[in-house]
């Protein structure tokens, strides 16, 4: 399963706000008026202890307790979620959302959405904060404040703010590859206490997240030169006739297709409303929402129109990468 979400006796470890399960259709709603830890953990089952316990090899056939070494395990059921050292502390999701509740009293960050990945191994806890951006004037931005969590020993307690709505594990990885500042919070025993110092700095992170919207704000206010259109289908979508390297048949012929297509994108791209929305191609941050929306949605070369496999190569791997070279030409040019 994409989502790799927890599934205990069928439910996903899983709650949303807003209405918005997420493409998997999985979870619980959060109540409307609900918006506190207490029912959002439960809902998302993530009020569940995990304890250490002693890790044991055997010897002879005499059971020998391995030094300096625990196994992490749910303490309703047993279930080993990892292996960690001495030194390991372990920081109970309920701690996580306890300094999220401290962030709430200021009114402007709210519960998104929150849940299990990995059979309970690594956890997220997403919040939105109400500081909306608009980048060319009608292209809206959310900006929301991630919190990961694990229990396996695989990485600490981290917050980072993100513009990704995070469901599953493809979008929290996307969330995690975002540019930005992440502050990390080791398992140790000061980590419950650092958690304040994290909703603290949440602040700086925020003006971070500010100045990168700032940043496409100005590639909206950018002109896009006919110049870096033609450098931009370069990159994309090349034309096989401009290709210099030798290509076989099928290679020639797959290339013809995605330059067609994606040339034809260009033309038709005022008419589409997220083209329409970004202040249309003549500018550098409508030129790269519309290369964006080619790869991801409309490239005639990809294997499957499924929407979940569109969805994840969207978010990793080879379609993740050409986004971002296409959008350090944009910026740079």
């Amino acid at each position: 399963m994409a989502h790799n979400l927890e599934i205990i006796n069928g439910r996903a470890s899983f709650a949303y706000a807003n209405g918005r399960p997420g493409w998997h259709g999985l979870g619980q709603a959060i109540p409307p008026g609900m918006e506190h830890s207490e029912t959002v953990a439960e809902l998302a089952g993530l009020n569940r202890r995990v304890v250490l316990t002693p890790l044991y090899t055997m010897v002879d056939g005499e059971p020998v307790a391995v030094p300096e070494k625990f196994a992490t395990a749910y303490e309703d059921n047993g279930f080993v979620l990892g292996v960690v050292g001495s030194r390991y502390t372990v920081v109970q999701n309920v701690a996580a959302f306890n300094a999220i509740d401290r962030w709430l009293t200021d009114g402007r960050v709210r519960y998104e959405t929150a849940g299990a990945l990995d059979e309970g191994r690594k956890v997220f806890i997403l919040v939105r904060i109400d500081e909306d951006f608009t980048i060319a004037g009608t292209d809206p931005v959310t900006p929301y404040a991630l919190v990961t969590n694990s229990h396996d020993g695989s990485s600490g307690l981290g917050v980072k703010l993100v513009s990704t709505r995070v469901v599953c594990a493809n979008t929290l990885n996307v969330a995690l590859r975002e540019k930005g500042e992440r502050i990390g919070i080791r398992h140790t025993a000061s980590a419950e206490a650092n958690i304040e110092s994290a909703a603290k700095a949440l602040g700086l992170v925020a003006r971070q997240q500010l100045a990168t919207m700032q940043r496409f704000e100005q590639l909206a206010q950018m002109n896009a030169e006919q110049e870096l259109v033609e450098q931009v289908i370069d990159l994309v979508a090349p034309d096989p006739a401009t290709i210099t390297i030798d290509l076989t048949d099928r290679q020639r012929n797959r290339a013809a297709r995605r330059h067609e297509s994606f040339m034809t994108m260009l033309q038709h791209a005022k008419e589409l409303p997220t083209i329409v929305s970004a202040g249309g191609l003549d500018n550098r941050w409508g030129l790269f929402n519309a290369a964006s929306e080619w790869m991801e949605w409309v490239d005639p070369t990809k294997s499957t129109q499924i929407l979940e496999r569109r969805m994840v190569g969207s978010l990793e791997g080879s379609v993740f990468d050409a986004r971002q070279r296409v959008y350090d030409l944009i910026a740079g040019a």
